[in-house]
């Protein structure tokens, strides 16, 4: 059963709007998301820290970000020795972009889904969610 999970798994990320949603929680555009649930501002640490994702790679996705506009980065003006990391408008709208276009491309999904194997859907998700969660 879990080698099926990981072939269709595998097969999903090679759909179009499991590639779509796939891109959206990788990297860049997840650290955009986090940002944007933690009032636009979070530490470098928090970032790598919750993300699991290495400070080095952190470093390098904000520097990335940065040049695209999307973040800034100031000193903490509560502790100097610390850096802070601030969403821009043009982050908020990146992200508000890609969220919309990935919803749009999930509800057509589940829109051919039907009704009830959507809430199935939904539901055992949630359920392997919560399974995979107890065990960290």
């Amino acid at each position: 059963m879990a080698a099926e999970l990981l072939r269709l798994r595998a097969e999903q990320l090679k759909s179009g709007v499991w590639r779509q949603t796939a891109r959206l929680t990788q990297g860049e555009l997840l650290a955009l998301y986090y940002l944007q649930g933690h009032d636009g501002e979070a530490h470098p640490r928090e970032l790598s820290r919750d993300l699991s994702v290495s400070t080095a790679r952190i470093a390098a996705m904000l520097r990335d970000m940065e040049e695209k506009g999307w973040v800034v980065r100031r000193e903490d003006a509560s502790d100097s020795r610390h850096t802070l990391v601030i969403l821009t408008g043009a982050g908020r709208e990146e992200t508000s972009l890609r969220r919309e276009q990935t919803l749009s491309a999930l509800a057509g999904a589940l829109e051919k889904l039907g009704p009830e194997d959507s809430a199935e859907l939904i539901r055992i998700l949630n359920r392997m969610n919560d399974i995979c969660n107890d065990r960290k």
